[in-house]
C-alpha cells in the first residue's frame, strides 16, 4: 500500500547501506538510489548523508524514518482488516458448467488453494450443449456467469471474451462399441485407414486446421469428414449411430457410454481453460490472478 520509493527507504534506513537494502529487495545499488533520489526530489528534503561506509539519516530523514514505520504498520493492519472483510463476506464466483465442459476441472485445480483462501465459493450454473446456445453463453460471461470452463480453442469463442490456458487434453478418437477397433487399448494410425473420422469443420479453430492438413497429407487413407464448428451431444449420437469414427479429447471419455475414446500414436493436444467477460468485475479479476500465479 506504500509507494515503491517509500518502501526502499525504510529499507536502507534499517540496512545503513544501499549495497545491502539492494540485496534484501533483489534489485541494483543504482536502482535503490534512483528511488532516494527521486523521493528526496519529491519532498524537497536530504534523508540521507553518504559517506564510504554507508549512509546515515539525517534530521529530516530521522523524522521520515519515525512516521514511516506507524504508517508502515498501520498500512499493514488495514490490509488484514480488508482480508478479514473479505473472507467475512464471501466471494461468490459463478462457474458455468455443462456436459462437454464441466466445472470440475477448475474446482478440482482451486482444492488445493482453498485454504488460502476460503473468502472464495463457487455456485455451479448449469447449460446446455447447443450450437445455438453457445454464444449466447459466452454472452451471458459478467451477467449470468463468471467462469466458463473447458476448451476453447476456436477463433470465434477467443473474440468474445479473455481467456487462461490452464492446460491441455490429449487428442483421442471415440469408436462405437460395436466397432472391431474398440477391443484395442491404442490406436495406430493405419487402424484408421479407411475409417470415417468425424472432426470439426475446418475454418475456425487453426490447430485443428493444421492437424488435419498434416493428417491429409502423411494418410490420405483417412476419411475425414467434418461436422459443424463445434461440438454438441447429436455429434456424439450421430457417429454412435453411423459406425463413423469421432475425434474427440481424452476429458470427453464419458460423455457417450456406447463410444470409447481411445488414445492414438500421435502428439497432439488441445488446450483447456476458463473464458471470462472483456470486462470483468474486480472479484473475478483478482479470482484470474490467483489461478494465473499458481500457473507461473
Amino acid at each position: 500500500m506504500l509507494s515503491q520509493q517509500f518502501q526502499v527507504f525504510l529499507r536502507v534506513a534499517e540496512c545503513g547501506s544501499f549495497t545491502r537494502a539492494a540485496k534484501q529487495l533483489l534489485v541494483t545499488p543504482a536502482s535503490v538510489m534512483k528511488h532516494i533520489n527521486a523521493l528526496e526530489g519529491r519532498l524537497g528534503v536530504t534523508l540521507f548523508t553518504r559517506d564510504k561506509k554507508g549512509v546515515t539519516l539525517t534530521a529530516a530523514g530521522r523524522s521520515l524514518y519515525q512516521d514511516g514505520k506507524k504508517l508502515a504498520s498501520m498500512a499493514q493492519s488495514a490490509a488484514e482488516r480488508a482480508r478479514q472483510a473479505e473472507q467475512a463476506a464471501g466471494v461468490t464466483i459463478r462457474v458455468g458448467s455443462s456436459l462437454l465442459n464441466p466445472s470440475r476441472v477448475l474446482t478440482d485445480l482451486w482444492e488445493p488453494l482453498r485454504s488460502a483462501y476460503p473468502q472464495y465459493r463457487f455456485r455451479i450454473v448449469p447449460y446446455t450443449d447447443t450450437k445455438e446456445e453457445r454464444f449466447a453463453v459466452i454472452g451471458a460471461l459478467g451477467d449470468r456467469f463468471d467462469l466458463l470452463v473447458g476448451s476453447f480453442d476456436s477463433k470465434e469463442t477467443l473474440a468474445r471474451a479473455n481467456h487462461l490456458v490452464l492446460g491441455y487434453h490429449r487428442l483421442c478418437v471415440a469408436v462405437p462399441r460395436t466397432h472391431p477397433l474398440a477391443a484395442k487399448e491404442r490406436l495406430e494410425l493405419r487402424d484408421l485407414y479407411g475409417e470415417r473420422l468425424v472432426k470439426v469443420k475446418r475454418g475456425e479453430t487453426e490447430r485443428l486446421d493444421r492437424f488435419q492438413d498434416e493428417l491429409q497429407r502423411a494418410h490420405p487413407q483417412i476419411l475425414i469428414e467434418e461436422a459443424d464448428y463445434y461440438y454438441d451431444v447429436d455429434t456424439f449420437n450421430a457417429c454412435e449411430q453411423s459406425g463413423a469414427l469421432l475425434l474427440t479429447l481424452d476429458a470427453w471419455a464419458d460423455v457417450h457410454p456406447s463410444l470409447v475414446t481411445l488414445p492414438v500414436a500421435w502428439d497432439y493436444q488441445i488446450p483447456y481453460g476458463i473464458l471470462y467477460a472483456k470486462t470483468p468485475s474486480g472479484e473475478v479479476s483478482r479470482f484470474v490472478s490467483i489461478l494465473r500465479s499458481q500457473l507461473d
